[in-house]
């Protein structure tokens, strides 16, 4: 069935009508998953845009999924962890030793007056 909505219900034979209380749903689709109680929807919306921009997904593309129509709100939601910070850290590290111990300067002649 094609529905745009995440949490639907039947009513009178008919699928993907808005539920009534999502709180509930929610609660009881955590703990099916096996996830923790204190849980948001929104969080997932945030995993879901850290681990596309984490991957390697174009941030443009990961926009149009998530349906961020400003590059300023979706940012609110790419959060950086500490974690993030090590791992650039490291990154960075691992590319500096990869580089000549020496470097070749040249030293431009300065210009007559």
């Amino acid at each position: 069935m094609d529905c745009p909505l995440v949490f639907h219900r039947e009513s009178k034979g008919q699928l993907g009508q808005p539920v009534k209380a999502f709180d509930k749903l929610w609660k009881a689709a955590l703990s099916e998953a096996k996830l923790p109680p204190g849980l948001l929807f929104h969080d997932l919306r945030r995993s879901a845009i850290r681990n596309m921009v984490r991957s390697g997904v174009d941030p443009t593309v990961a926009m149009r999924i998530s349906g961020h129509t400003t590059a300023s709100t979706f940012r609110r939601y790419n959060i950086t962890s500490t974690e993030d910070l090590r791992d650039a850290m490291k990154r960075t590290a691992e590319y500096v030793s990869t580089l000549p111990a020496e470097r070749n300067v040249v030293e431009l002649e300065a210009k007559k007056a």
